[in-house]
């Protein structure tokens, strides 16, 4: 701040300081742009009352200050500067300056004040700093919206051909299934297969059963026997 501040301050760093009624022949360049200041005083805002003239006598017209333009308040005790017209000349020239009002003008260089500032290795750091910080907000939420993506999905009921959540259907849901039926756990029921062997606590009527069952095989076998030889 302490290199800074005598850039902005207009009895330091100005190309003309005139009085009322002055007038002055200054140096301009077409890349640059002139700022008229004058001190606030009471709280009224002043008026430009400034004319730019060049060498041929004609009038240079200006611009009101836009709100890139702001005050300059250099100490909270002392004066108040404040941009009231602004000059782009057209052509690097000399040119006279008139102060047609009634108090002190200032004619400053802004655009080579703003250069010399930029030449400050802090304010570079700065403004290197918010642009690396701009650059890895935007890394961060382009690697945000691709980890999103890859994120595993839920896992959902998978069907794949007779297999049901890692579970066979069975022939009974087929059928189901085939006629429009809804399947699930408890539309069926699992029938006991009989056991293979039977012990000798049995009861008769089983063992008649085992028998009749021999003779009916012992008959169909007989038949297609008959049938087979014709």
């Amino acid at each position: 701040m302490d290199k800074m501040l005598p850039l902005l301050d207009p009895e330091q760093e100005n190309v003309a300081k005139l009085e009322e009624g002055g007038s002055i022949s200054v140096g301009l360049t077409d890349t640059r742009y002139y700022v008229i200041l004058r001190v606030v005083e009471d709280g009224i805002d002043p008026s430009p009352e400034v004319r730019l003239v060049d060498s041929d006598g004609e009038e240079i017209q200006g611009s009101a200050p836009t709100s890139l333009h702001v005050d300059r308040e250099l100490d909270a005790e002392g004066p108040k500067y404040r941009p009231v017209w602004v000059y782009y000349p057209k052509n690097t020239a000399n040119y006279t300056i008139h102060n047609d009002g009634d108090n002190t003008l200032w004619l400053v260089d802004d655009a080579a004040a703003e250069s010399e500032m930029l030449r400050n290795p802090i304010v570079l750091l700065m403004a290197s700093t918010c642009c690396f910080g701009f650059i890895i907000g935007l890394l961060a939420i382009i690697f945000a919206i691709i980890s999103t993506r890859q994120k595993p999905r839920k896992k959902e009921k998978i069907v794949s051909g007779l297999v049901i959540d890692e579970r066979v259907m069975t022939t009974d849901e087929l059928y189901r299934m085939q006629k429009g039926e809804e399947v699930s756990d408890s539309s069926f029921t699992q029938e006991k297969v009989a056991d293979p062997f039977v012990s000798s606590d049995a009861a008769p009527a089983a063992k008649q059963k085992i028998i009749q069952q021999d003779l009916d095989s012992e008959i169909n076998e007989t038949e297609w026997k008959e049938w087979d030889e014709g």
